[in-house]
């Protein structure tokens, strides 16, 4: 145990000298051994160790502005060391201030789908509208990528697919450290339950739901009652080990195939999966047209089969903070709900424009995030939840981050350069290579699409695209929208005041605004300046962008990279049994 006038005296070197330290990233394991993230070692220990001393020693908010070591400070280490003495486990491991995590995260699901984002039917998320009352919503969040597996790769590592290695359906790059893993060795209880489980040996999670029956996780990943029970269980487990936890509570819901009414049993459309019961079913009449969709029967009859499964999503979210409350850990969780992506439909999902990776966020964090309050100013993606939640339990922030800290905006505080945020897509399965690349604002939206060359189709169009098509043989807007979808051009920009869902690329208009070139430049320049920070392998075809001959090489190059890299993929799913 360390003596008081010990923790005393640490307290007040603390506040004199103003400790600074950071956290490298830990070399990954020889290739071909099986990694389980990040290593926790010793000296990584002790600047925890002194953390959260911090914490004890009554600073309620974490240390900010986190600098490189400076060699002045080993002697005051060494006096802190002498005056303290070693740390019992339990301080190490379990400080009494930090706050348990809770993450609940929806699958395809429209940032403007919950009710207090708009709502795409009446009444269709009372849960997570009675959880935005007690919290924050973030109304300019975003995610980086509109996949699931590379999305929420991005939110566990804080690093962009270029660094973290998962552009699509593939794991992390092994050694990356990741928040699981950070967690983990800081003595948090980790713990996830639905989509997906196949990274487990890397993420580290301490605790995860394992399907008895036959079939993969789909056949339960839309249960809410599957979830209660383990997250029941799981909370049980953490107050009973006395330890703070990670929880990753992740629906398969709304991703397709949609709820459909009828009792409990094998899906209609696709016997694979499971027809869990929502607590409401929607009929085509009753949903609101979003995301600039077309007011056509499919799309009404697709859109009802979505929302009620974004209703079955709320029961999920109804049903894990219920046993949260029930436990007794309200109080000391900081949970966020959010998607991973925009819904499976024409030109959301697997896309970079604003309606394929605006996430509804919503935080609730007793004691510290203003109840009932909004933010619809600064613009955040899931590579800053990372090093936020790593800050907001007081862990080091990484040296390799692509993520910033957005702790203070919990805190009712403002941050600069909170302007724009950057989106990606790479492949799905290493072999659909479609790479388009984004930077949005508030006000724009600039993409740049090196694959587009009058001739190449992309092939992910989702749900009542038919209808589009079938549409397209009468009507010359809808013709254009279809031929825009399947073909792009290699630069699109788009004024997001006047066309929020992005139906008009500026550069293909007979007429523009006078500003138009100096906000185009502008916004090229910053795509360029972050594909360079990010070692983008797009980079060279960014610079070639108006020479077809070079778009082409490229593509010829990337194409065999990301086969190269599916092959690789397999093999390794052949040695683990699973597939991603």
């Amino acid at each position: 145990m360390v003596p008081c006038n010990g923790i005393r005296n640490i307290k007040n070197l603390i506040t004199l000298f103003h400790l600074s330290y950071s956290v490298p990233a830990e070399p990954g394991p020889p290739q071909g051994k099986d990694p389980i993230g990040s290593n926790f070692s010793t000296h990584h220990a002790f600047r925890i160790q002194i953390r959260e001393l911090r914490f004890q020693s009554g600073k309620s908010k974490p240390h900010r502005g986190i600098q490189n070591v400076m060699p002045t400070c080993s002697l005051f280490i060494a006096v802190c060391v002498f005056l303290a003495g070693p740390l019992s486990a339990q301080q190490l491991r379990h400080p009494p201030t930090r706050p348990n995590i809770l993450w609940l995260v929806a699958d395809d699901m429209n940032w403007d789908s919950p009710g207090c984002f708009g709502g795409v039917a009446e009444g269709v998320t009372p849960n997570i509208d009675r959880l935005a009352e007690e919290g924050l919503q973030f109304w300019q969040a975003y995610v980086n990528i509109a996949i699931c597996t590379p999305s929420r790769s991005v939110m566990l590592t804080g690093l962009y697919p270029q660094k973290n290695g998962a552009e699509g359906f593939q794991r992390i790059r092994p050694g990356t450290p990741n928040l699981p893993s950070l967690l983990n060795a800081a003595g948090f209880l980790c713990g996830t339950i639905g989509k997906p489980l196949n990274q487990q040996e890397l993420f580290r999670w301490s605790s995860t739901y394992t399907w008895q029956g036959k079939g993969d996780e789909n056949l339960w990943g839309r249960d809410p009652e599957v979830y209660r029970r383990f997250s029941r269980d799981f909370f049980a487990s953490a107050k009973s080990a006395k330890q703070p936890f990670f929880l990753m509570a992740s629906t398969h819901d709304p991703h397709d195939p949609f709820a459909t009414p009828g009792p409990r049993g094998r899906h209609p459309d696709n016997p694979h999966y499971e027809r869990a019961e929502s607590s409401r079913t929607y009929a085509p009449e009753d949903v609101r047209l979003s995301a600039g969709l077309p007011n056509l029967p499919e799309i009404r009859r697709h859109l009802a089969a979505y929302a009620s499964s974004v209703r079955r999503t709320d029961d999920m979210v109804g049903a894990v903070l219920q046993e949260l409350d029930r436990a007794g850990l309200k109080d000391n969780t900081i949970v966020l709900f959010l998607s991973d992506h925009g819904m499976a439909f024409p030109g959301v999902k697997g896309n970079c424009y604003p309606d394929s990776t605006r996430s509804p966020w919503i935080i609730r964090w007793p004691g510290t995030v203003s109840t009932g309050s909004d933010d619809k100013h600064h613009m955040l993606s899931c590579v800053d939840l990372q090093p936020t939640f790593l800050e907001a339990v007081g862990l080091p922030p990484l040296e390799q981050t692509d993520g910033r800290s957005f702790l203070p905006l919990l805190h009712g505080e403002q941050q600069t350069n909170r302007d724009y945020v950057f989106t990606h897509f790479f492949h799905i399965h290493g072999k659909d290579a479609y790479p388009m690349r984004g930077v949005l604002s508030r006000e724009w939206a600039y993409l740049f699409n090196p694959w587009s060359d009058g001739k190449r189709s992309f092939p992910r169009q989702w749900n009542g695209f038919g209808a589009f098509r079938k549409l397209a043989g009468s009507d010359p807007t809808m013709k254009r929208r279809v031929d825009h979808l399947l073909h792009r051009r290699v630069e699109e920009f788009y004024n997001l005041r006047e066309d929020p869902h992005c139906l008009s690329n500026l550069l293909e208009a007979k007429t523009s605004s006078p500003d138009l070139p100096a906000s185009l430049n502008q916004f090229r320049s910053r795509l360029r300046e972050f594909m360079l920070q990010v070692e983008d392998p797009a980079l060279p075809a960014f610079d070639e962008r108006h020479d077809p001959e070079a778009l082409e090489a490229f593509m010829r190059s990337y194409t065999a990279r990301a086969t190269r890299e599916k092959e690789e993929l397999r093999a390794y799913e052949q040695a683990k049994g699973y597939r991603f």
